[in-house]
């Protein structure tokens, strides 16, 4: 069975979680983004010659953003802003000619060379529960997935784009540059070996709440069946947690994947489903990475870290 129900988040990975980093630079170098892996990245590469913020209120629904006269400032006065489009932060590009007319700073966009997937968000099931799929979708049906860092083969091409970056505003660092870049290019190209071997031997598909994890489907072709096609608050129907019931125990699934740090009455539904029949069935938490807690960010969780940690929970749920 070669299918995927897909999901785009409107609200990209944010509920819940508290802003857990400096909105303000304090260095001469500055550089802000709007979502914690542009961060990691800058940090990577820039170092200790680099000092990386987050666009105040990046971690809500743009939506909210409302930035106060100092945040503007120090904002003009960076010398880089990378932003990642994709529905996630078009507050950005929007104020190029308003807020930031006669600036210092360069906005920078990084699916100028980052191809996100096209997704659609439309499924149905039958009243025998089997799904109808939309080969064709309307205009209105699709949208890009900026989840692109999922993907450790295009997080290196976003890689390599930021030191780029840095080497134009900063020539003086080159080399640093360059050396701290290919040490992160080896610790990518590990990580999609070692996500790729886990795919090698996956034996099932896995069951997720949210289409939050298309990259590794289309990346390392890994069966994905999303349980809800609009926000994390849907609730289930009951054809859809019969359907999903019965896809478990067809591929012998115990686990429902939920994305970390939010809540799901559509996946609590289909595991209380599940344990009917199964007292093996689990909850696990796969982390989307758009932003990190407090909490994380104090035990000194990162990208390639949490990775790791989905890439554990996947090797589980598909073996």
């Amino acid at each position: 069975m070669k299918r995927m129900m897909l999901l785009i988040t409107t609200i990209l990975i944010v509920v819940t979680l508290s802003a857990c980093h400096r909105s303000l630079c304090e260095g001469e170098n500055c550089v802000y983004v709007t979502v914690y892996p542009m961060q990691y990245l800058v940090e990577q590469i820039g170092g200790d010659y680099v000092d990386v913020a987050r666009v105040p209120g990046s971690q809500v629904h743009s939506e909210s953003i409302d930035w106060s006269a100092k945040e503007i400032i120090d904002m003009k006065n960076a010398d880089i802003l990378f932003y990642i489009n994709g529905g996630v932060d078009t507050y950005i590009p929007e104020k190029e000619e308003s807020t930031f007319e006669d600036s210092n700073v360069k906005l920078v966009d990084i699916s100028q060379v980052v191809t996100y997937n096209e997704v659609c968000f439309s499924h149905e099931h039958d009243h025998d529960g089997e799904e109808v799929e939309h080969v064709e979708c309307d205009e209105n049906s699709l949208s890009e997935d900026p989840h692109f860092w999922l993907d450790p083969v295009r997080m290196l091409i976003a890689a390599e784009f930021v030191k780029d970056q840095l080497i134009l505003e900063f020539p003086v660092y080159e080399t640093t540059f360059e050396e701290n870049y290919e040490a992160l290019k080896l610790n990518l190209e590990k990580l999609d070996e070692d996500y790729q071997a886990m795919a090698d031997a996956a034996t099932k598909p896995i069951i997720t709440t949210v289409m939050l994890f298309t990259y590794w489907h289309v990346r390392y072709d890994i069966e994905i069946l999303s349980i809800t096609t609009s926000a994390h608050s849907t609730e289930s129907s009951a054809s859809d947690i019969i359907y999903f019931s019965e896809e478990a125990a067809l591929h012998n699934i115990h686990y429902v994947l939920f994305e970390k740090n939010t809540n799901s009455p559509a996946g609590d539904g289909v595991l209380e489903e599940l344990l009917k029949t199964d007292s093996t069935a689990l909850a696990a938490y796969l982390h989307g990475l758009g932003n990190l807690t407090n909490e994380e960010s104090d035990v000194n969780l990162n990208y390639l870290s949490i990775m790791y940690d989905n890439l554990d929970i996947l090797i589980e749920a598909t073996q």
